[in-house]
């Protein structure tokens, strides 16, 4: 898996949260089961918080469960890409990119059709960290010893 700053060189320039006003909420995770769910949980109730607190509206949410960030062949970001091309909203929503891509050529991939089709990837780690809900610094993730638990990281490989 690369790390997030070598994925984040994939995705400039910076998102432009003035300019999004209806997103494909996206949620993922490499794990199976409730481990698996109960990490969408938490990754859903940060986007939930961040889409209210920016009035923007959701044109869907899909997720996927169980599934490899390391390629863009899955189920629910083919449903997500396709509402974009389809120009249903004006950005993809995720936790942070990992969620979307754990692998450069991935983030390329993602980055090139939002070029192509004029839509943002936006992240919670990507926007402006003095504004998220409730006027604190970060990704509106509690503090202290629940920020590692709300932490949306899979702990199997990347594969």
């Amino acid at each position: 898996m690369a790390d997030p700053a070598t994925l984040h060189a994939h995705l400039r320039p910076q998102p432009d949260p003035a300019a999004v006003r209806t997103v494909v909420v996206y949620t993922r995770t490499a794990n199976p089961g409730t481990s698996g769910q109960r990490l969408l949980a938490r990754q859903r109730a940060s986007l939930e918080a961040e889409v209210t607190f920016r009035g923007w509206m959701v044109a869907a949410w899909v997720e996927d469960l169980h599934q490899s960030g390391t390629t863009l062949q899955r189920p629910g970001l083919q449903q997500a890409l396709a509402l974009l091309a389809a120009h249903q909203a004006d950005a993809l929503l995720a936790a942070d990119l990992t969620r979307l891509a754990v692998a450069p050529q991935v983030a390329e991939q993602l980055a090139a059709l939002a070029d192509r089709d004029g839509w943002q990837l936006v992240t919670l780690d990507t926007l402006d960290r003095g504004t998220h809900p409730g006027g604190r610094a970060g990704d509106g993730a509690p503090a202290g010893r629940e920020a590692a638990a709300a932490t949306p990281q899979d702990p199997t490989p990347a594969g």
